[in-house]
């Protein structure tokens, strides 16, 4: 499920068009948490959290931000940010979406 979800978030990034705008790696990488977070709060019973990343995720969506190109740069960070997912312990990838949750409470994309 993981892989599908990365794959998805960086086939949509990179489907933009030559006139979209960059996407931040900030945002890349709070979009792809919120993705990844959703699944890992699903699979761990975590149904308010869930519905937390799981709103924000839709929000930024719709807000456009599959429209949006990424550098190369940003997709190195957000590689590595998956990377750093992948190994990490349930506690660590707890933490991890605890960010997505704070990502998701300050980001400004979707008022953008």
């Amino acid at each position: 499920m993981k892989k599908i979800v990365l794959a998805s978030l960086i086939s949509c990034l990179f489907a933009g068009s030559a006139v979209a705008k960059n996407l931040e790696p900030e945002a890349a990488i709070g979009m792809a948490s919120l993705m990844i977070c959703t699944t890992f709060y699903s699979e761990n019973d975590m149904q308010i959290e869930g519905t937390i990343v799981g709103q924000s995720m839709m929000s930024h969506k719709n807000a456009g931000i599959e429209e949006m190109t990424m550098s190369e740069s940003t997709n190195k960070q957000l590689e590595a940010y998956m990377a750093k997912f992948k190994a990490a312990s349930k506690q660590q990838k707890a933490q991890l979406c605890d960010q997505a949750i704070e990502f998701a409470r300050n980001s400004d994309f979707v008022n953008q």
